[in-house]
C-alpha cells in the first residue's frame, strides 16, 4: 500500500472516531415542518372547504319540473297536456347566499386562528424540549465537576494528605447530584420524545437552539385577532339568516305547456299557461323568526365577551411578558458565575478555604443558573400567551 493510501486510511479512521457533531435545530425549522402536515389544521381547511360547497349550494336555482297528464275517458275525447312548472328564484337565496359568504369568511378565519393555536402548542412544545436540555446541561456540570473534586479529596485521603471525613462527605453531595441529574435527564427525554412525535427533524443528535424573545411592544393591540374576527363573521351570518326569515311571501310558481284533445275524427290543440301563489293567511316563520333574532343576539353578545377578554388578557400578557423580559437581559448580562466557581476551586486547592465554602459556591451557583432558567421558561410561556392574546405572532424589534 503506498504512503498515500495509509495517510488516507489513517485519516478516515481517525475521523470515524470523533465524535459526532450535535445539529441544532432552530425553532423556525421546528415550526415549518410540525405545521406543514398537522391534522388540526388539515381539519380547520376541510371546513372552509364545507363552507364553500354550502355556498355554492345557496346559489344553484331550483330545477323545473316537467308533467304530462292524459285523460281518457269513455264517453268523451282524450286529453294530453304537457306542462313544465318552475318556482320563481325568489325564495330568499340573496340572505341565504349572504348567510353562507360570512360563514366561508367566519371558516376562514377560524383556519388562520386554529394555526395560530397550533403553532403556539408547537412553540410550547420546543421550548420545553429545550428548557429541559439547559436544566439537564447545568445539573449534570455540576454533577461532574463535584464528582472530579471528589475523586481528588479521595487520592489526598488515601495519600493522607486530607481527612477521610471530606472525601466521604463528596460522595454523598456527588449521590444527591445524580439523582437530580437523572430526574433532569428523564424530563429531558420526554420532552425530546414529545417534539419527535411531531418532527422528523428531531433525531438523536439533533439539539434545540434558544427560541427567540423579541423586544415586547410598546402596547397591546388586537384590531385583527382571527377569532374574534370569525366571531364577528359569524354574526353577520346570523343576521343575513334572521333577514332570511322576515320574509312573508313566497314566490309563485309558473306553468308553461300543451295541451291536445281528440275524439279520434278531429283534434284540437294549444298553449297552456298558469301560475301557483302561496297565500300568507298564516305566518308559518313566527318561531323560526324568534329564534333567528335570539341567534342574532347572542353572537352579537359572544362577540362583544370576546372582545373585552381579549383587551384584558392582552393588557395582562403584554405586562407580564415586559416584566419576564427583563429579567431574562438583566441575567444575561451577569452571568459571570463560572468565574466564582473556578476562583472558590483555586482558593480551596491552596488550603485557604473550606470544602463547605466550596460546596456552598457550587450550590449558589447552580441556583443562579437554574434561577435564569426559570426566568427564560417563563418568559417564553409570558410571549406566547402575549402572542395568543394579540392573535399574531410578535416579531423582532416589538411589532406584531
Amino acid at each position: 500500500m503506498s504512503r498515500a493510501s495509509w495517510a488516507l486510511a489513517s485519516l478516515l479512521v481517525v475521523a470515524g472516531s470523533m465524535p459526532l457533531r450535535a445539529q441544532f435545530l432552530t425553532e423556525q425549522q421546528f415550526l415549518d415542518d410540525t405545521l406543514a402536515g398537522h391534522p388540526a389544521i388539515a381539519a380547520a381547511e376541510a371546513e372552509v372547504a364545507a363552507a364553500s360547497g354550502v355556498r355554492r349550494q345557496a346559489g344553484i336555482v331550483d330545477n323545473p319540473e316537467i308533467a304530462w297528464v292524459r285523460e281518457d275517458p269513455d264517453i268523451a275525447p282524450r286529453q294530453d297536456t304537457v306542462v313544465l312548472n318552475w318556482r320563481l328564484p325568489f325564495d330568499g337565496r340573496r340572505h341565504r347566499m349572504d348567510a353562507a359568504d360570512a360563514a366561508i369568511d367566519a371558516s376562514s378565519s377560524e383556519l388562520e386562528a386554529t394555526r395560530l393555536r397550533i403553532r403556539l402548542e408547537m412553540r410550547s412544545l420546543f421550548a420545553s424540549w429545550y428548557i429541559a436540555a439547559r436544566r439537564e446541561a447545568v445539573l449534570q456540570a455540576n454533577l461532574d465537576r463535584t464528582r472530579r473534586l471528589s475523586d481528588r479529596m479521595q487520592a489526598r485521603a488515601q495519600d493522607g494528605e486530607s481527612s477521610g471525613l471530606e472525601a466521604r462527605r463528596l460522595e454523598l453531595e456527588v449521590e444527591v447530584l445524580g439523582l437530580e441529574a437523572a430526574a433532569a435527564r428523564a424530563e429531558a427525554r420526554a420532552t425530546r420524545s414529545a417534539a419527535a412525535s411531531w418532527s422528523a427533524l428531531v433525531t438523536g443528535d439533533a439539539e434545540p437552539t434558544r427560541p427567540p424573545l423579541p423586544t415586547p411592544p410598546s402596547s397591546p393591540d388586537i384590531g385583527d385577532r382571527p377569532d374574534i374576527r370569525a366571531l364577528s363573521y359569524l354574526a353577520v351570518a346570523a343576521e343575513s339568516r334572521h333577514q332570511l326569515q322576515q320574509r312573508k311571501v313566497e314566490p309563485p310558481a309558473i306553468s308553461v305547456g300543451w295541451t291536445e284533445i281528440a275524439d279520434g275524427v278531429r283534434s284540437f290543440d294549444g298553449p297552456v299557461f298558469g301560475f301557483t301563489w302561496p297565500l300568507p293567511l298564516f305566518d308559518r316563520n313566527q318561531g323560526r323568526r324568534e329564534a333567528a333574532s335570539a341567534e342574532v343576539s347572542r353572537a352579537r353578545f359572544e362577540l362583544e365577551v370576546a372582545q373585552k377578554k381579549a383587551l384584558e388578557q392582552s393588557q395582562a400578557a403584554l405586562a407580564s411578558y415586559s416584566e419576564f423580559y427583563a429579567m431574562v437581559v438583566r441575567g444575561a448580562a451577569g452571568e459571570t458565575d463560572s468565574d466564582v466557581v473556578d476562583t472558590m476551586l483555586a482558593v480551596f486547592e491552596a488550603g485557604e478555604a473550606s470544602l463547605t465554602d466550596v460546596l456552598d459556591a457550587l450550590r449558589a451557583t447552580v441556583d443562579v443558573r437554574m434561577a435564569r432558567i426559570e426566568a427564560l421558561a417563563r418568559a417564553l410561556a409570558a410571549e406566547r400567551e402575549l402572542e395568543s392574546a394579540l392573535g399574531r405572532p410578535i416579531l423582532s424589534g416589538g411589532s406584531s
